[in-house]
């Protein structure tokens, strides 16, 4: 026959209560420690159970209201686990009856991958953060089918975050294996994992616990299981960007015998030139662009704290600007989809011969290595190549925040920028004054 005796908590919060634990036992080999979700103070815990005061009063009335609940929640347990199936039966299993107990309006809400579908439909995001939302989604699929255990909400420990991030990180070792190969079949050969970085599997990480932060936020749990799970920091190398030089020897390359990569290298010229993300120049319109300036509010920066981002089109920028003015639709530059931008972005470089060989960290070791500019180059390089040449003329990252939409202090904006020889010197220089 199956029991359930309280203990209590050794740890105290700041209200001075401790958690009730339960230990359910169904059997000489079947033993659960299990979290209550019910609070009291240690002085009224006494043999196992809560001591009620004598004397009448609100003291007395909370206490009976928690006697009560506990009662409840070990009947319902009890209840729960004679029509389960025992094989699934788990400390997960505990606690999403844990949390079914005390939300019992969201019983039919609980399935995790439900949630997280509503998670992803009702957050407004980048396409970029989108794709990531929903590679991490399949990531923990596969994650549950080769656990062998379904994951709940109330299922994910600290212990389960371990889990997954050692999963992320052995993944593409699980995908050649024959005992698994069905889960990938399906998947085109691009999908398949690869071994991944630490800092991809730091990003996977932090989009689930984007995940919990909007599960709080819609009281659909308290549990934070990441406040005692460190994720760890994403590690980059030394900042590279164009110079004006070679950013003038791509805009000034004869490109005429490819005119695709003719437009794309406009596209590119301007990005380095106004230092937008991808995902907003992407949207840009005829219309942001007023008077000579581009006005537009970031759509990372839409959901939190929407600022409006102006620049100041240079001659070049506007050149460009007039040159698509004519396009059909209401686009301001023909852009076509991020990921061929990035590739005809490689083309262009090797066809100006802007192959400069930079310093850069390898993802996956960590180490420096050396490589040609035509290898790597990438959206993302516009946005530094802005930013680094301004900040090389003007150190005020105020200043400089207040065109790319970088919210003050930030500190993303350190990596965009390179504390170069040439300012060193500068600042030195001010010792002789």
């Amino acid at each position: 026959m199956a029991t359930i005796s309280a203990s209590l908590s050794s740890r105290v919060d700041a209200r001075g209560k401790s958690e009730i634990l339960l230990r359910f036992v169904g059997g000489r080999d079947f033993i659960i420690r299990i979290k209550s979700g019910i609070y009291v103070r240690p002085e009224r815990w006494k043999d196992g159970a809560v001591v009620i005061p004598r004397l009448a009063g609100e003291e007395q009335r909370e206490l009976k209201a928690t006697k009560a609940q506990l009662e409840d929640l070990v009947s319902f347990l009890l209840d729960e686990f004679a029509g389960a199936d025992k094989s699934v039966v788990s400390r997960e299993w505990f606690a999403d009856a844990v949390d079914k107990f005390h939300h019992p309006a969201r019983i039919g809400k609980v399935d995790f991958f439900s949630l997280w579908d509503e998670f992803d439909r009702t957050k407004d995001v980048s396409v970029p953060r989108r794709k990531r939302f929903r590679v991490t989604r399949e990531a923990l699929r596969r994650f549950e089918v080769i656990r062998g255990r379904k994951l709940t909400v109330a299922g994910v420990t600290p212990e389960v975050l371990e889990e997954f991030r050692s999963f992320l990180g052995k993944e593409h070792e699980l995908a050649a294996r024959p005992e698994w190969r069905d889960i990938y079949k399906g998947m085109d050969r691009k999908s398949i994992p690869g071994e991944r970085s630490k800092n991809t599997v730091i990003e996977y990480l932090a989009v689930l616990r984007t995940f919990f932060h909007w599960l709080r936020a819609r009281k659909i749990t308290d549990a934070d299981p990441f406040a005692r799970f460190k994720i760890g920091a994403c590690v980059y190398g030394t900042p590279y960007y164009l110079t004006i030089e070679e950013r003038d020897a791509l805009y000034n390359a004869d490109l005429s015998g490819d005119p695709r990569l003719s437009v794309q290298r406009d596209i590119f010229v301007f990005q380095c030139l106004v230092g937008c993300r991808v995902g907003d120049l992407m949207r840009f319109k005829k219309g942001d662009v007023v008077d000579g300036v581009l006005s537009y509010i970031p759509r990372k920066t839409k959901d939190g704290h929407p600022v409006v981002v102006r620049v100041p089109l240079t001659e070049t920028a506007a050149e460009i600007v007039r040159r698509y003015s004519t396009l059909r639709g209401d686009k301001l530059l023909p852009f076509i989809s991020s990921q061929k931008y990035d590739d005809a972005l490689k083309d262009i470089f090797k066809a100006a011969g802007v192959m400069r060989v930079v310093t850069v960290l390898d993802p996956l070791t960590r180490e420096q290595v050396k490589r040609p500019l035509n290898e790597i180059a990438s959206s993302h390089l516009a946005r530094r190549t802005f930013i680094g040449n301004l900040y090389k003329q003007v150190q005020d990252p105020s200043l400089i925040g207040s065109m790319t939409g970088h919210v003050e202090g930030s500190r993303a904006f350190a990596r965009y920028r390179s504390i170069d020889d040439d300012i060193k010197a500068d600042v030195v220089k001010l010792l002789e004054k």
